[in-house]
Parts: C-alpha cells; sequence; structure tokens
C-alpha cells in the first residue's frame, strides 16, 4: 500500500536546532548542528517509515491570523525578531530548504493564516482511504486525526513513539477523535491553555466516554451526579467552548501540492555527503 509521509516541519525543525548535544561548525565557521541534526532526522524517519510519497509543511514566521483569536494561546512561543542568527532557529530554514531540494522532497510554508496542522488534517482528509497515512510531529494535537489509516509518529531515536488509535486509547484512556475534548478540559501548558478546574485527566476520560464531545457533555451536564463537578461545567462553559474553538483542528479547505507531485524516490545518501554537497561542510568532519 502507498504510503504518506506528512512532516510537521518547524516542529522539527525546532526540535534539532535545540536538540543537538555538540556544536558543529560547517564550512566558514558556521554553525551547522541544526542543519545536521534535521538531515539526520529526516533521513531516520524516511528510513522507518519507508514512505512512497513525502509532504514537507512549514508554519510561516509571522503570526498566524488564528491565533490572534485569544491573545494567550500560545503566547509562550518565541519571538525571533531581531534575534541574533545564531540563536534565531529561522535562520537555517533556507538551508532546511536546500536539503529538501536535494532529496526532492516537496514542501511548502504556510503563508494564508491557515498552520501546518489545518494541512495537514486536510491531507488526511483526502487521502486516508487511498494511502497509509504517518504524520511525524511532537505536536499532540495531530493525535485527534489517529485513526486505522492514520499514524502519529514522535521522533526521539530509539525512543520513538508511533501513536495508533490503541496505543492513543491505553495512554490516554480515550478514542483518538476525542483528544481535543480531553485537552479542552485538562487544558495544555504547552501552548498556554488553560485547563477547567476540578477536572483532571482521569474525570476528563470519564465524562468524555460517557457523554462525547465537551458540546456533549456541556448538553448533558445536569446527568452528571457529582455536585461539583456539574457545578464547575457551568461556571466555566465559556471557557470550555473557548478552548475547544481553539484546540479543534480547523482543516484547511485546500491543498497546494497534489498527491501526484509527493511521489518519493529513496536515496541512498548520508547526511554528511548531502552536507558536503551543498558545500557546508568540511572534508575533515566525519559521519
Amino acid at each position: 500500500m502507498n504510503k504518506l509521509l506528512l512532516i510537521d516541519g518547524h516542529n522539527l525543525l525546532f526540535q534539532m536546532f535545540y536538540g543537538m548535544p555538540n556544536k558543529i561548525i560547517g564550512k566558514d565557521g558556521k554553525s551547522i548542528e541544526g542543519i545536521w541534526g534535521f538531515t539526520g532526522a529526516l533521513l531516520k524517519i524516511i528510513k522507518k517509515v519507508e514512505p512512497t510519497h513525502i509532504l514537507v509543511i512549514f508554519d510561516g514566521e509571522q503570526e498566524l491570523l488564528r491565533n490572534k483569536e485569544d491573545e494567550n494561546y500560545k503566547k509562550n512561543r518565541m519571538s525571533f525578531e531581531n534575534v541574533e542568527a545564531e540563536k534565531n532557529p529561522f535562520s537555517i530554514f533556507p538551508d532546511i530548504k536546500r536539503v529538501l531540494d536535494t532529496l526532492n522532497i516537496s514542501y511548502f510554508e504556510t503563508t494564508d493564516g491557515y498552520e501546518t496542522d489545518d494541512y495537514i488534517k486536510e491531507y488526511c482528509k483526502i487521502y486516508e482511504k487511498d494511502y497509509e497515512i504517518i504524520i511525524s510531529s511532537f505536536d499532540y494535537d495531530f493525535i485527534s486525526l489517529v485513526n486505522k489509516h492514520v499514524t502519529l509518529l514522535t521522533y526521539r531515536g530509539t525512543a520513538t513513539t508511533l501513536y495508533t488509535p490503541e496505543k492513543v486509547l491505553s495512554r490516554w484512556k480515550i478514542k483518538p477523535e476525542f483528544f481535543a475534548d480531553y485537552k479542552a478540559l485538562v487544558g495544555d501548558s504547552s501552548d498556554n491553555i488553560a485547563g477547567i478546574p476540578r477536572i483532571g485527566p482521569k474525570m476528563a476520560a470519564t465524562l468524555i466516554n460517557e457523554y462525547g464531545t465537551v458540546e456533549k457533555i456541556l448538553q448533558n451536564r445536569e446527568n452528571i451526579k457529582k455536585d461539583n463537578i456539574r457545578l464547575t461545567l457551568e461556571i466555566f462553559e465559556h471557557d470550555l467552548l473557548h478552548n475547544i474553538k481553539l484546540i479543534r483542528l480547523e482543516g484547511s479547505n485546500q491543498i497546494p501540492i497534489t498527491i501526484e507531485k509527493l511521489s518519493y524516490q529513496k536515496k541512498e545518501k548520508k547526511t554528511k555527503e548531502i552536507l558536503m554537497e551543498l558545500d557546508l561542510l568540511e572534508q575533515t568532519i566525519t559521519n
């Protein structure tokens, strides 16, 4: 069966820019460990997945329109305006694109107010019946897209995890399609989402398994036996509905690159070879 690998580009870029343990100096004294890390991780992900089609999607550097609905949502995302190049992950983006060009891997950068996750949802919606789809990202928002045709790969070397519906149910005690509702209830500090008081993971899973979505939980709150939970949902109804509006993936209603153009032919290249080919690395650096 054909496999489509969808990569959350800046998620991987940031992971490698900040996560490489050692500094690597390339030609002209340029720090290239972020490029080295991205390239190496990309090749390992490809080797693990063995896709027939690949697309890498990058979020634009400018704040996207949807985030402006709430000034606190994802407020903890760092601004890189006026940040010196060596500390700015966006500084390596041009070279990352050169790496992808060398490997003939398709990519694009969002510029229209939608985010990477909106586009990934759209690709899943359109192609999941005909392709096995693997999403590569550490953004757990993608859990809501997991089903028998779609899995989420969180790459971390030997600790890499592949989230299937069974894996999600085992970890969070809910089905994947309710993950946004779960997050709206318990909160998520990584996206600056405050959860609902008195509702922790166990209670959230109980409510979801009993009633379903946030909207259905609110519609059925009079049937909830615990007075404190029923009262909490009444008091924080607006906050809960606001959370789910921010978290639930919208979809982009469009795809800029059709599946036919995402075909991938495996290349037997190593990280060192690619960076040397791009004139980023001296011959003396060993792999």
